[in-house]
């Protein structure tokens, strides 16, 4: 569900925030009033009677109406003149009950032989290296749901392998129920477990962050051959974070990131290795054989790579060219989003109002340079506001639509609205002007921070 309230949020007075509003001007004659509802019923009214600090921009929800289910917020201000504005009302979810496993039997499903023999160097020949186990259905599964799995030396081992969050193909169609969703068991990860009784099990937590849920443990024997090399994952030396997975800010990342393979890798003389950072072929991905110093064991990945990766996750591993040699384990290095970014501007924006008796035929919008800028990217903006002959309607006037950023560096123009399109928003109302851009050839989109002004005569 959108706009899901986090579970351990649902205790502590719930803090909602608000935009300054403008025109305003209270005092001690003319107040002004911000109120907040939720389900219709007032929460709280704040009365200003002096300029209004964006710090007092935020009014307390207690913890009373803060129970399951969906919930319908709308905040109401009287400004000086005795005006009344009224929000969009904001839905937001939630969820104080966590999924619910198969209370049969919960235990990962795999193959008989599996269950039976083990695993064993011939099965994973023959199964493309992996084991695949199978989560059976649960109850109360929704999109963001987050299974992660386990293959430790004993029943409540915390050995991870990987993860995944549920998306809407993981849904039944009815809704509320997970289709048999399959696990993947690297015969690598297997491998390096070693030998012996093992157990594989799987937690559910869902996205409001209620109880996690853990299921049995699934016993199996496990009898695979040692690999002919040891073969650590590679890793990223400006991230930060374990073995299999780490975290990396785009801003230690400006002028590109190191791969790392580590010492422990069983590399010999004369053997040539290619190291690969996401996959090949796709916007991001990057392979180079050539290390930063010869002979070394660390490669410059260049800085345009990073940027298609942000808000997911860039597989990295590295090859060792020669037949029948398998590649190295993978590390899962998650990208965030870019902070500091720049925020939209318009000359005729001024003071949070824009009048249109004092422009011209029309406004222009631009926006400054912003770190890991390309000339693959693209740009939408637009504004959005209340329509004049239907202030029940809301109306959008593009400025940009998949807009290529041009090369170099400096602002950038985004495009001009006209005088007669800006007449069409309702005089006296906000509107939003909001920039998004796409480092992964339009794939997703990031929302740069948006202005609101008010439109005037």
């Amino acid at each position: 569900m959108p706009n899901t309230i986090s579970f351990r949020a649902t205790y502590l007075p719930l803090r909602v925030e608000f935009h300054p509003w403008a025109p305003s001007e209270p005092s001690e004659e003319d107040n002004e009033f911000l109120d907040l509802y939720w389900n219709g019923e007032l929460v709280e009214r704040k009365t200003f009677n002096q300029p209004v600090k964006p710090e007092e921009l935020f009014i307390l929800v207690p913890v009373r109406y803060l129970i399951e289910g969906t919930h319908t917020l709308h905040y109401e201000v009287t400004i000086f003149n005795g005006t009344e504005v009224p929000s969009r009302p904001l839905n937001v979810y939630i969820d104080k009950t966590p999924p619910m496993l198969d209370p049969d039997d919960d235990r990962l499903g795999f193959p008989d032989y599996v269950i039976g023999e083990g695993v064993t160097e011939e099965y994973l020949d023959a199964n493309g290296d992996k084991v695949v186990g199978t989560v059976p259905s649960f109850l109360g599964a929704e999109p963001g749901d987050v299974i992660k799995w386990f293959w430790s030396d004993d029943p409540v081992g915390i050995h991870l392998v990987d993860m995944h969050t549920l998306t809407l193909d993981d849904i039944e169609l009815s809704g509320g129920i997970s289709k048999p969703i399959e696990l993947t068991f690297p015969g690598d990860f297997i491998r390096q477990s070693q030998g012996g009784q093992r157990f594989a099990r799987y937690e559910v937590q869902d996205r409001a962050g209620t109880a996690v849920q853990r299921s049995l443990a699934r016993t199996l024997n496990s009898d695979p051959s040692p690999p002919p090399r040891v073969l650590p994952p590679p890793f990223i030396r400006e991230a930060t974070g374990s073995e299999y997975f780490s975290t990396l800010l785009p801003a230690d990342a400006v002028d590109g990131v190191t791969f790392v393979i580590p010492d422990g890798a069983d590399i010999r003389p004369n053997e040539t290795v290619t190291v690969y950072w996401g996959e090949p072929g796709t916007l991001g991905g990057y392979s180079t054989s050539t290390p930063i110093a010869p002979g070394g064991r660390e490669y410059l990945i260049p800085g345009q790579h990073i940027p298609p990766h942000m808000e997911n996750r860039a597989e990295l591993h590295y090859q060792i060219d020669k037949p029948d040699m398998p590649p190295s384990p993978s590390h899962f290095v998650t990208v965030r989003k870019i902070e500091g970014l720049p925020i939209v501007q318009c000359t005729d924006i001024v003071n949070g109002a824009l009048e249109l008796n004092r422009m011209g035929d029309s406004a222009a919008f631009t926006l400054a340079d912003w770190a890991f800028r390309a000339p693959s990217q693209f740009v939408n903006a637009w504004i959005e506001g209340v329509e004049r002959d239907n202030i029940g309607s809301l109306i959008t006037l593009p400025i940009a639509t998949e807009l290529p950023v041009p090369s170099g560096s400096g602002e950038m123009v985004l495009g001009e609205v006209a005088r007669t399109e800006l007449s069409r928003l309702a005089l006296n109302y906000q509107f939003r002007v909001s920039v998004q851009v796409s480092f992964d050839d339009k794939q997703t989109w990031l929302k740069f921070p948006d202005v609101a002004a008010v439109l005037q005569a």
